[in-house]
């Protein structure tokens, strides 16, 4: 697969992982009483990639003894399925156990007063409604929906939450050793880790979602 991330990403993806031991945030989280995000809908078990269908497992049951605010980190076998995807000319990873399904974008989303900027809108699917994200302004990238060709969006397991991106890469297997994993929950709880080689960032689908459920940004 052809990366097109540059050493200016390694350093973008090295600070990320770096910050955490540094400053705290200063911004509180944004919040709109006046409207609802779209409720979860249960999703099919299949995973739609293109013109062909991957299964995908159930994800596990979250362990009632750990505590709301107690940060874990992704837990995946020895070996396991990533998809590769492009926003912006960079490659962000996610486990195939963390996706509900990929689809195309269409200009039919319904948008909403009063969201986070990087809210793009309520798109309606098989009868379902789900949050799509303007995944570029979510990370702060300096550049949004009305600069990027966005042709997907990917949801978030069982969630109502889907990253809207601009190329699929397709998917890979990859080692635990391949990881740079994160031991602490930092300011950017969404960041698992790095996938070495790649020099991507492999995101923390669980974590993503209770900050967008929050609305909060990538700084959480």
């Amino acid at each position: 697969m052809k990366n097109n991330n540059n050493d200016a990403m390694k350093n973008y993806f090295d600070s990320m992982l770096r910050s955490d031991d540094k400053a705290a945030l200063s911004e509180a989280p944004i919040t709109d009483n006046q409207s609802e995000f779209a409720e979860p809908n249960e999703l099919s078990e299949q995973l739609v990639f293109s013109s062909s269908t991957i299964n995908i497992q159930k994800e596990p049951e979250i362990n009632s003894a750990v505590k709301e605010d107690e940060w874990q980190n992704l837990v995946v076998e020895d070996q396991f399925q990533v998809l590769f995807f492009e926003l912006n000319h960079i490659t962000f990873a996610i486990p195939l156990t963390d996706l509900g399904g990929i689809y195309h974008l269409t200009d039919s989303l319904n948008f909403l007063m009063g969201k986070p900027a990087w809210f793009r809108g309520v798109m309606k699917h098989n009868d379902r409604l789900y949050n799509i994200v303007d995944t570029s302004s979510w990370l702060q990238l300096g550049r949004n929906a009305t600069d990027l060709n966005y042709t997907y969006y990917i949801l978030l397991g069982g969630t109502a939450w889907g990253l809207s991106c601009e190329k699929l890469l397709g998917t890979e297997n990859l080692n635990k050793d391949q990881i740079r994993w994160r031991d602490k929950k930092g300011s950017r709880p969404w960041l698992a880790g790095m996938v070495k080689q790649k020099m991507c960032a492999l995101i923390h689908a669980e974590e993503l979602v209770k900050l967008l459920d929050q609305g909060m940004d990538i700084r959480g």
